[in-house]
């Protein structure tokens, strides 16, 4: 089994997000066939990761706009490891950051091939997991502030090499920051927003950042941080919202977590403030990460009647979908934000 970071530690006060085991996953060949009979369409087609060699699951987190994701794969035994190539499954690369402990989870990829993510993940605390940089010539380095490894979560990465992230501290507060060459940059402040907390999860090339922050009473929503203006909250109307990535087209991908502690991916066009659900067949549980200038995006569903864990990369044409697997045809939802994202005193 392996522990996938959900958001942050959990804390009192408020709903927070947390550790979960998942299953193995051993796609049936019912599952896949279903898949490759259905017809290619002209919007909202999935398909389906190639599984990395020998894994049970294979699941990605960054795509970049040239093609390549990265993301993290599951052993026979349960242990997570990194991997990084086309996103059509033709070439992946595998590696670890073994070093520091079992699990390995790359979070963000830019164009260069530069990867954020993060080492260490089996223990399913926050504050023992060890961010990292990998270059494309495979070399890892942690990221570091101050001659110090920072703890938690590294992801999203532009074309500059500059990326973003958060660390915890001693005392249970969540600091964002960019920083650039596996080191710590700048504090990340959300303006015009009081927080207790800032976790950012994705940056633009401009230089604009998503994630999620705290508020005073402890309550947790999504943020778009503009390099220049006010930050804005993004609250999806359907729960708890953790915007996870964010492309230069002025899109933003993220999840939120219902009521019922199931989880929703969606896209979110800055321009009009409207949500767009993505959707998983035979899914009551789906998580989206990042996406690229393409609008594809990386997302994974528990399938309900395997009880399996499949990764996906959504595609809003088919026509730009990654070869070597067929198209499926799936339901989209749209809807406004209600409250439309609102900028806090």
């Amino acid at each position: 089994m392996r522990n996938l970071l959900l958001a942050s530690a959990a804390m009192s006060g408020f709903l927070a997000p947390k550790t979960m085991c998942k299953k193995s996953l051993m796609i049936s060949a019912a599952f896949v066939a279903a898949f490759a009979a259905a017809p290619a369409v002209a919007k909202s087609a999935l398909y389906p990761l190639p599984l990395v060699s020998g894994s049970t699951e294979t699941i990605a987190f960054g795509i970049s706009t040239n093609g390549n994701i990265t993301g993290f794969w599951l052993s026979s035994t349960g242990v997570e490891g990194g991997f990084v190539g086309p996103d059509d499954g033709s070439s992946y690369t595998t590696f670890d950051d073994s070093a520091d402990g079992a699990g390995t989870q790359p979070r963000g990829i830019n164009n260069k091939g530069t990867i954020m993510g993060i080492a260490n993940v089996s223990t399913g605390i926050a504050t023992d997991y060890v961010p990292f940089e990998r270059t494309p010539d495979g070399t890892i380095t942690h990221v570091t502030k101050g001659g110090q490894v920072l703890n938690y979560l590294v992801q999203g990465i532009n074309k500059s090499n500059i990326f973003d992230g958060g660390y915890e501290t001693s005392t249970s507060e969540f600091i964002g920051y960019t920083g650039k060459n596996a080191k710590y940059k700048s504090k990340i402040k959300l303006k015009g927003i009081t927080t207790t907390g800032v976790a950012p999860r994705g940056i633009d090339n401009a230089g604009d950042t998503v994630g999620w922050y705290l508020d005073t009473t402890g309550v947790m929503h999504g943020f778009y941080q503009p390099v220049r203006g006010k930050a804005v909250t993004i609250d999806d109307p359907g729960g708890v919202t953790n915007p996870e990535g964010i492309n230069n087209k002025g899109e933003i991908s993220g999840l939120y977590t219902d009521s019922s502690s199931n989880r929703h991916g969606f896209t979110y066009d800055i321009a009009t403030a409207t949500f767009t659900e993505l959707t998983v067949p035979s899914s009551t549980f789906v998580e989206v990460w990042g996406l690229n200038d393409h609008g594809q995006v990386a997302i994974d569903g528990l399938d309900s009647t395997t009880g399996l864990y499949v990764g996906y990369i959504y595609c809003p044409s088919a026509r730009n979908c990654p070869g070597g697997a067929a198209a499926v045809k799936r339901p989209v939802l749209h809807r406004s934000a209600l409250p439309v994202p609102r900028q806090m005193p």
